[in-house]
């Protein structure tokens, strides 16, 4: 069982990844920035699988669309999927290095990407351009970081 200072550790991690997430850019600038809710819900998927369910992705995917100002629910579908797909196979991505997780985070976050834009296809008649992919490459870029500091303040708050 998971402490209080864990829950207290789980809701700071996922402000922050909201507030990384919201962080103010130059429009040309807006493909440059990581997933980072997305990106903390995967390390809590990893971390404690049977904490983190479907059961969050309801809340956490609508609080980004309201705070993206994208099409309500196009990031649950997202969450979900990511989620089924971790589901599937966190057991192996524990055991790999963090070169090798990056990867798959990269594949993962290429599927959210994927999913998002066809929602925004679905409602919208806006075509984007390649640099869709961008974030996935800068979140996998930037996840071995990200994972060594989350899971090194997890480990000291055990």
């Amino acid at each position: 069982m998971m402490s209080s200072r864990t829950y207290i550790f789980l809701a700071l991690t996922f402000c922050a990844g909201f507030i990384l997430q919201y962080f103010p850019l130059v429009d040309f600038m807006d493909w440059f920035v990581p997933e980072w809710v997305l990106m903390v819900f995967i390390f809590w998927q990893l971390q404690a699988p049977k904490l983190i369910n479907f059961w969050w992705v309801w809340p956490l995917g609508l609080l980004l669309d309201v705070q993206q100002g994208i099409q309500l629910g196009s990031s649950v579908i997202g969450f979900a999927t990511v989620l089924y797909a971790l589901q599937l196979m966190y057991q192996r991505l524990r055991v790999f290095n963090v070169a090798q997780q990056a990867g798959v985070i990269f594949l993962l976050l290429c599927c959210y990407q994927l999913v998002i834009y066809w929602a925004t296809l679905a409602t919208d008649d806006v075509h984007k351009p390649l640099s869709l992919w961008l974030p996935a490459l800068v979140s996998a870029l930037v996840w071995p970081w990200l994972y060594l500091l989350l899971s090194s303040s997890f480990q000291k708050l055990r």
